[in-house]
């Protein structure tokens, strides 16, 4: 069988809003080559300067890259959707997989998409205008034609039914996994030069975005640091500067707080590990999300979590969590105020994180995902 991959998003930082889907598609991909030996794989890149050794290296492998193509963006639409549909013919494909929503509208042959969340669609106002063609158009043309759809939560499941009336049988709840940061060594004398973190900090990490909830963050922090003894305690925010990143610095302005709460940008893997690594407790106060690989990433770290009670969120932690209302200032505040006046609590709630984190494995979720190419060839 031969299965195409479309990796035009993999490890694409410079596209915030998609770091996700480039970061499920390159550990699906590692773990799939991993165990499938069998099945010709074909891996469609934009842009050479993102390398694919790592998986050339295998025999049943071969890299594509769209000629012409060095930047995502302004892409027309005779590129995205007859020159490339017209590429991934060539190859004959028995299956063609695209991880990020949509597939071209010209290619019409066996197909399966990854969707992640259907935020758009939940709430428009989290996202800038202009992605009307996607939305009302691509997506929906998309979600039609699919012979099959992985859902990467039974919240997407819900939302995927509830929005597009896609029946049931259609849908795979695949989980995703995620990578145990514990096994990787990491240089942190030079990363805590550059940090140079003493006092106990909260974390978050996401872009900085409507949807991602930082400025409620940011004033439950401030109501924190009034009533908690303890005045040393930072936030820190760490991720690439989305859509009306503006209030966010504005809120820490109005607040006084720019002592207290430190930006330290988009960090690299490296820089993550350490930053969870060392955070007091992971703060994620979500408005929505399909799944939360940041949360299950803290929690494979032993780290303690603040999030929020919404969407896939509570399926994923269970009841390893401190569960708050991410439109509730007070709530943030007060979930701050348990977990750190509360040594038992965290104790206890880290042990239970990475006990929950080891039944979500990148080696279940390619098995799961090959079993769904090879049923869906047969068909």
């Amino acid at each position: 069988m031969k299965i195409g991959i479309d990796c035009r998003y993999i490890l694409n930082t410079k596209h915030g809003e998609l770091a996700g889907v480039g970061h499920y598609t390159y550990f699906l991909i590692k773990y799939i080559l991993e165990q499938d030996k069998e099945n010709e794989y074909v891996l469609f890149f934009y842009n050479k300067k993102i390398k694919c050794e790592e998986f050339e290296n295998n025999s049943n492998v071969k890299c594509v890259y769209f000629p012409g193509l060095e930047t995502l963006s302004k892409i027309p639409f005779f590129y995205r959707h007859i020159f490339i549909p017209h590429i991934l013919r060539m190859y004959r494909l028995d299956v063609y997989h695209n991880p990020a929503f949509i597939i071209p509208f010209f290619y019409l042959r066996k197909s399966i998409i990854t969707i992640h969340d259907l935020a758009m669609y939940k709430n428009p106002k989290w996202f800038p205008d202009g992605g009307f063609f996607n939305k009302k158009i691509l997506i929906p043309a998309s979600i039609y034609k699919a012979k099959k759809i992985i859902a990467v939560s039974d919240n997407t499941k819900r939302d995927l039914i509830k929005y597009f009336k896609v029946k049931s049988s259609k849908i795979k709840v695949i989980l995703e996994g995620v990578e145990d940061y514990n096994k990787i060594e990491i240089d942190e004398n030079k990363i805590n030069s550059k940090f140079k973190f003493t006092d106990p900090y909260f974390l978050f990490i996401s872009t900085l975005e409507p949807r991602k909830n930082a400025t409620r963050l940011i004033e439950g922090f401030a109501e924190f640091l009034k009533i908690n003894d303890d005045k040393n305690f930072k936030l820190v925010l760490a991720g690439k500067k989305g859509w009306k990143y503006d209030s966010i610095f504005e809120k820490i302005k109005e607040l006084k707080l720019e002592q207290k709460v430190i930006y330290v940008g988009y960090v690299s893997q490296e820089e993550k590990i350490y930053l969870l690594r060392n955070a007091f407790t992971f703060v994620f106060p979500t408005l929505y999300e399909g799944f939360g690989l940041p949360i299950l990433e803290a929690m494979n770290m032993g780290v303690p979590i603040i999030t929020s009670n919404v969407a896939s969120i509570p399926e994923l932690v269970i009841d390893n969590a401190i569960l708050i209302d991410p439109r509730n200032i007070d709530s943030i505040k007060l979930a701050m105020l348990k977990i750190a006046n509360n040594e038992e609590l965290r104790i206890n709630l880290s042990e239970k994180g990475k006990g929950i984190s080891v039944n979500f494995k990148w080696l279940e979720t390619a098995k799961r995902t090959i079993a769904l190419y090879e049923d869906l060839n047969k068909k």
